[in-house]
């Protein structure tokens, strides 16, 4: 009889814990990521290499037809090649090898089909066509797998151009409007026409009251089609629906949220990055930090040099600009693999 007594009362008290622990600190390891690592590889983390091997760090080829001024977008394509934009100074998109050998520019600047004036950002679609964006004459350009024009979207307008798994096009444009601080949505969906299908992810009021715009991108989509964004002067990612459905707000810490401002220099954040459809990366000042999913921080703070500039399936690609050298170079791509 004591003996029972004793099991139910240790099932009792085993019952509120789990409960207690599951209602707990919002930074509790999630389920879902100790399905992807043994809880031992991330607590306490303190370094990158536990979870990724950088695979090469190769160096872009500087000649007088490749010499990079700036990078707004980078994509690989089928092929494993680097596809570069520069649509701000240069306004040139350059093909690269995977050991960093420059190839050929896609296509040339011009007001004809399949010439741009400002390639902001490049997707790669499922059929391995390269979308190029060109926001000053407000069009898509496509090439095909072997960088041959094929057709361009024209009237329409953003920033940074991605692609779902159903090859939809979606634009992340989360950069104030200078002349007009309202309330705007930062994603659109456009149809093979060029019309916006519909808009959502407004812009948060928080970054409205800030004396600071950049334009960066901040969405990315996973495999399921899922979406998420993230401002880069505002520290909270949320995940949509393909159909645009807020589905959940990420449970950012205390001391993550919300702007982050040093002085009169703001922090400027990078990502989200979908990785491997379980991990969802933010980075914030050379650092990481990882969330599964459904939005539960995992670990952060590793170090990370760099600026992430694409992310596919367990592939993570980081560019780095070498500082302190006297003459030109073009930056080099490091690429980890999550192991």
């Amino acid at each position: 009889m004591h003996k029972v007594s004793r099991v139910t009362i240790l099932g009792i008290l085993s019952f509120f814990i789990l409960n207690a622990l599951a209602a707990g600190e919002d930074i509790r390891p999630s389920d879902s990521f100790c399905n992807i690592f043994p809880q031992k590889h991330f607590h306490g983390l303190k370094s990158i290499e536990k979870l990724f091997e950088l695979k090469s760090n190769v160096q872009l080829e500087l000649t007088p037809d490749s010499a990079l001024a700036n990078v707004t977008d980078l994509a690989v394509d089928v092929r494993g090649n680097y596809i570069v934009c520069d649509g701000t100074q240069l306004n040139q998109v350059w093909i690269f090898s995977p050991e960093g050998k420059f190839l050929r520019n896609l296509g040339r600047r011009g007001q004809g089909p399949g010439e741009y004036y400002a390639p902001l950002s490049v997707a790669v679609d499922n059929q391995g066509n390269i979308l190029i964006n060109d926001y000053l004459q407000s069009k898509i350009i496509y090439y095909d797998k072997d960088y041959r024009y094929k057709n361009e979207i024209k009237n329409v307008r953003g920033h940074f151009i991605h692609v779902n798994s159903r090859d939809e096009i979606y634009f992340y444009d989360g950069m104030l409007r200078p002349m007009s601080k309202s309330i705007f949505d930062t994603i659109k969906k456009v149809g093979p026409d060029g019309r916006i299908i519909l808009s959502f992810a407004p812009i948060r009021e928080e970054i409205l009251n800030t004396r600071f715009s950049f334009m960066g991108d901040g969405m990315d989509i996973d495999g399921n089609d899922y979406i998420y964004e993230m401002n880069p002067l505002y520290y909270q990612v949320r995940k949509w629906s393909p159909v645009g459905k807020l589905i959940k707000t990420f449970n950012v810490p205390s001391l993550l949220r919300g702007i982050r401002r040093i002085g009169d220099s703001y922090i400027i954040l990078n990502g989200p990055f979908c990785l491997n459809n379980n991990i969802v990366i933010v980075q914030r000042e050379g650092q990481i930090d990882l969330y599964d999913k459904e939005g539960s921080y995992l670990t952060g703070g590793l170090a990370l040099p760099g600026k992430i500039c694409y992310v596919r399936g367990k592939d993570m690609y980081v560019l780095r600009w070498e500082e302190g050298v006297s003459e030109q170079l073009n930056p080099r791509i490091a690429r980890y693999y999550l192991k």
